[in-house]
């Protein structure tokens, strides 16, 4: 082997990669256009554009500084590579009752909106966070029928079964406060949670995360969203705390996507 023929399979030893995995990618991501809605099979003309709601940029930049992404993913990958559509919640709902079915694959507008990152993720030691909202959102609406039933409140109204926010308002005080139910497992994760009513005993391996809360005194009825009292103070959630919770309660990967974009076609539509 020459010197030549040496430093030759070196550069494409170690180009080559770096072009397939890094400078191809790079290209086509940073200039991605956003697709159409097909008139004939959506009913729309529409620029494909997702929203986000909560406070996604900070939040999603504090997600990043604490390392989420070592442990959770956030990518339901589609059926050719794992079951992930057809895990229930982690790739949509299959009977969601306002939209019907609404599980699909991630796509890369989904980290279009206010993040700078995409936090894929490298690994699920922990589960995926890509649906964790719609998963609160059914657990909310879960425990809340739970708790309308036992006091009594009708879930209907002139025939019409009321809507989850509805039963929320009417239940007051007593409704799933899902900020407080994420707050308690960043406080203590590995600690039974009350408030978990699917079983008994709640267990996690996901660390506690004290930087995310503080204590103050105990004043009054003290402060609603206190995860923990001892004595004369309360610990509360800080800043940064609101801030990953309310990206991680937003976090619904599962909006309406182009006919074309979908996993599973509907052949006897595409065939009118």
């Amino acid at each position: 082997m020459t010197v030549k023929t040496f430093f030759y399979g070196l550069i494409a030893s170690f180009g080559l990669p770096w072009l397939i995995m890094l400078a191809v990618p790079f290209g086509t991501m940073r200039s991605l256009e956003s697709p159409r809605f097909d008139e004939v099979n959506d009913e729309s003309t529409a620029l494909y554009a997702p929203t986000r709601g909560g406070r996604t940029e900070n939040g999603s930049l504090i997600y990043a500084q604490e390392g989420c992404a070592m442990c959770h993913s956030q990518v339901t990958r589609p059926s050719y590579a794992g079951n992930d559509v057809f895990r229930e919640g982690q790739g949509g709902t299959k009977k969601n009752p306002e939209r019907g079915d609404t599980r699909r694959i991630t796509n890369a507008w989904d980290f279009s909106n206010g993040e700078k990152r995409a936090h894929i993720g490298e690994s699920r030691i922990g589960p995926d966070l890509g649906n964790f909202g719609n998963r609160l959102d059914a657990l909310a609406s879960s425990e809340n029928h739970k708790a309308a039933a036992a006091v009594g409140l009708e879930l209907e109204k002139d025939g019409v079964p009321l809507t989850p926010m509805q039963i929320a308002v009417a239940l007051g005080d007593k409704a799933f406060d899902k900020e407080l139910y994420v707050y308690k497992h960043l406080y203590k994760p590995r600690k039974e949670n009350p408030t978990d009513k699917r079983q008994e005993k709640h267990w996690s391996v996901c660390q506690s995360n004290p930087q995310f809360f503080t204590k103050t005194g105990n004043y009054g009825q003290g402060a609603v969203d206190a995860v923990a009292v001892k004595c004369d103070k309360q610990v509360v959630p800080n800043d940064n705390c609101r801030a990953i919770v309310s990206y991680l309660i937003n976090l619904k990967k599962d909006g309406a996507v182009p006919y074309a974009m979908q996993y599973s076609k509907d052949k006897k539509k595409a065939g009118k």
